[in-house]
């Protein structure tokens, strides 16, 4: 009978708005496996001035784990033997079944980044299918779009801080906002701030209605040339270094993200005026997004242990921050602005779109300390409303509890060590791991995971199906 647990040889994604060298969070935890940090020093090794954005540990073809010690990919392993991985339950659930055929249905990442990720959004199934299949036909291959999957996901910060742009504000945030800032005023036709007028004003709008107005807004905007967008940006940029953020953004402050979702304790103009400087710095006075993030978009600050979730067509960029991510089994984007130039279409981009508004706080993972997974209240659940995972997170330290037990669960745990040292022990199996090092656990086992040095703290983290 084979092993329960495998120790996983991550893949090391040398990503433009990753952090350079060894500075990277990704690129130090890929370095701590002998299998990674043998396959980058053939390469070279970490390069000082290279960014590196992510380090997976999963299946996906663009960036595939392997089973450490061997030239075994994991989802080979798991073809093996799809029902003591993957477990009965994933097996026979149709939606799962149809979209990752023997094979796990998430990706889960460690993201390292000092600069904003592109603005982009994820496809649902449907239109991931027609984009796979349209650029197939165009380039006679699949460059952008290689699977035909949703792309929901989560982030959670695993640094001090972490910022990102998530989703529209409301449409009376949005109408303040824009009518106190003649740059932003500037960006839309008369019509449409009429009808984003109109709409605040309204105590009867429907979804439909705000959709429309929400549409025409982003439409009108992420479409600005890049002759439209650098005088506004230099003008804006002007101003916020003579004026401050308060008189410039100042507007906004009546909006400030509460608790956890300005972690940071910024005013809200503070936030905007910090990440401006940083976007234009980055991409430069001609880039759509800078205009279109900052105006638009809610911007959350979140600190350790605090996550957002994003479902497929939401819009979104992250900014800054060491992340777990975790997402469906996909790596589709659609996205134009902040260092990226019209991947998928401007005009499928608009179309795409869910035009989710929440308030800021709405946006945060919610999640239960001594959850029901772990036996020992040592395990936090985070409650993730998206079909393909569940995440998890375990602290083991002398105050709290020295080891935890995880119930058995019902698919794949894959999991990361992000402090300190752990023994993980499936029917009497076990590997001993440190900081950066993963392993990946079949479906239906107990698990135990023990911090194998006494006096100092360990963390894991992992994603699974359930």
């Amino acid at each position: 009978m084979t092993a329960s647990i495998v120790q996983l040889t991550p893949f090391l994604q040398p990503f433009p708005y990753g952090k350079n060298g060894h500075e990277s969070l990704a690129a130090r935890y890929c370095l701590s496996t002998p299998g990674s940090k043998a396959r980058i020093e053939k390469d070279g090794g970490i390069k000082p001035d290279q960014p590196y954005g992510e380090c997976w540990f999963n299946t996906h073809q663009n960036g595939p784990a392997y089973v450490e010690g061997t030239e075994k990919q994991l989802r080979d392993l798991v073809r093996e033997d799809p029902e003591k991985w993957l477990g009965k339950k994933l097996l026979n659930d149709e939606q799962m079944r149809s979209q990752y055929e023997n094979d796990v249905p998430y990706l889960f990442k460690v993201l390292s980044f000092d600069k904003p990720l592109p603005l982009q959004c994820h496809p649902d199934k449907k239109l991931g299918e027609k984009l796979k299949e349209q650029e197939a036909q165009e380039k006679g291959k699949n460059e952008d779009f290689v699977d035909g999957n949703a792309k929901p996901e989560v982030g959670v910060a695993l640094s001090d801080y972490f910022t990102a742009f998530v989703g529209f504000r409301p449409p009376h945030q949005l109408a303040k906002i824009i009518k106190s800032v003649p740059e932003f005023t500037s960006m839309f036709s008369s019509s449409t701030l009429s009808k984003l007028d109109n709409l605040v004003s309204s105590s009867s709008s429907s979804s439909s209605d705000i959709e429309s107005v929400l549409r025409s807004l982003f439409t009108e905007s992420i479409n600005l040339s890049s002759t439209q967008v650098k005088p506004l940006v230099q003008k804006l940029s002007t101003r916020l270094e003579k004026e401050g953020a308060e008189t410039v953004f100042g507007s906004a402050n009546e909006f400030n993200a509460q608790g956890d979702a300005n972690a940071t304790k910024e005013t809200e103009a503070e936030a905007m005026k910090r990440v401006w400087e940083l976007s234009v710095k980055v991409y430069g006075e001609e880039d759509v997004g800078v205009l279109v993030s900052t105006c638009l978009m809610n911007l959350l600050r979140m600190r350790k242990g605090e996550g957002a979730w994003i479902l497929a067509d939401d819009l979104h960029a992250y900014v800054e921050g060491d992340i777990i991510e975790c997402m469906a089994n996909s790596d589709n984007m659609v996205a134009h602005g902040l260092g990226t130039e019209e991947q998928g279409g401007i005009s499928t981009f608009a179309e795409m779109l869910s035009y989710r508004h929440l308030p800021a706080s709405k946006l945060l993972l919610e999640y239960e300390d001594s959850s029901k997974y772990g036996e020992k209240g040592a395990t936090r659940y985070y409650k993730i409303p998206i079909a393909e995972f569940d995440l998890l997170s375990i602290s083991l330290s002398s105050s709290t509890s020295s080891s935890e037990t995880i119930s058995p669960l019902d698919g794949p745990f894959t999991f990361v060590v992000t402090e300190g040292n752990v023994k993980v022990t499936i029917d009497g199996e076990g590997i001993e791991l440190s900081k950066g090092q993963a392993g990946f656990v079949a479906a239906n086992s107990k698990i135990s995971i023990e911090n194998t040095k006494e006096g100092e703290t360990a963390e894991l983290w992992g994603a699974f199906y359930q």
